[in-house]
């Protein structure tokens, strides 16, 4: 056995040993989400991990599409077109095609198991409300391109993952064991910040040039966070990673339509 197989398995190990089983990867109409398959199919593959892909129809498109005399301008014809229901539904079902066979491409890929359904909200709220023990959510709204490196005090280094930890949190909880194995793999380097606001959190990640933040998912369900969440979620640079309550001596999804990739 080569020393590479011996580090991978003890990474694996280790990760599995923080009591995450199943990464939930969040996906909407904006074609940017499906860019989280890059960093995902490091995290799945390093960690075995079970995929679930949830495509999260935006509430706030369907009533706006209820309005009378509701109009769509298109940027790229500068056309007008009619914005009414069957026109939300055509793009949204073309969007989740193309997010299905994104995912089913990586799972095979990664020979990782995977699963696929809709739902209808706003997009972290609604991924959040899906989650459960054992689960981790990774989602991604910026339009640019994933960190490979960072420009810190003149100089170019590997881009960071920034992780945000509770107060008070135990050396030997999984979240932190998590951060730490997780930016292992991803071979960055690990900056920790005590549990503060969005607006901090955004602040620091662009300063440093995050490639990816670990959130607990503890921190968003608290008030100042819940007022805060989508507007995060769209202005943030960096791909996001939401760390729910592990599971105890392992979980099996029950989530439906699960697919073996051949």
């Amino acid at each position: 056995m080569s020393a590479t197989d011996t580090t991978g398995k003890r990474i694996t190990a280790a990760v599995r040993q923080t009591g995450y089983r199943r990464l939930i990867l969040g996906f909407d109409h904006h074609e940017e989400s499906r860019t989280v398959l890059a960093i995902a199919e490091q995290v799945a593959v390093t960690a075995q991990l079970e995929l679930t892909g949830i495509f999260v129809e935006d509430s706030e498109l369907f009533e706006l599409a209820a309005l009378p005399f509701s109009t769509e301008f298109l940027i790229k014809t500068r056309r007008r077109q009619s914005f009414d229901l069957q026109c939300v539904e055509r793009e949204l079902r073309t969007h989740i095609l193309a997010s299905q066979a994104a995912l089913q491409q990586m799972a095979r890929r990664a020979h990782r198991a995977f699963s696929f359904r809709t739902v209808r909200g706003r997009l972290l709220r609604a991924l959040m409300q899906e989650a459960s023990a054992g689960d981790l959510i990774m989602l991604r709204r910026a339009d640019k391109p994933w960190h490979t490196t960072a420009i810190v005090g003149g100089h170019s280094v590997h881009a960071p993952v920034l992780q945000v930890l509770p107060p008070a949190v135990d050396e030997a909880a999984p979240l932190v064991a998590l951060g730490q194995q997780i930016a292992q793999q991803l071979g960055r380097p690990l900056i920790r910040l005590t549990a503060s606001t969005a607006e901090i959190v955004e602040t620091t990640a662009r300063e440093v040039g995050a490639a990816l933040i670990i959130l607990p998912l503890e921190l968003l369900s608290e008030k100042p966070w819940q007022e805060e969440l989508e507007l995060f979620a769209d202005r943030v640079p960096s791909t996001v990673l939401i760390a729910g309550i592990p599971a105890q001596g392992g979980s099996d999804s029950d989530m439906s339509k699960d697919h073996s990739p051949a």
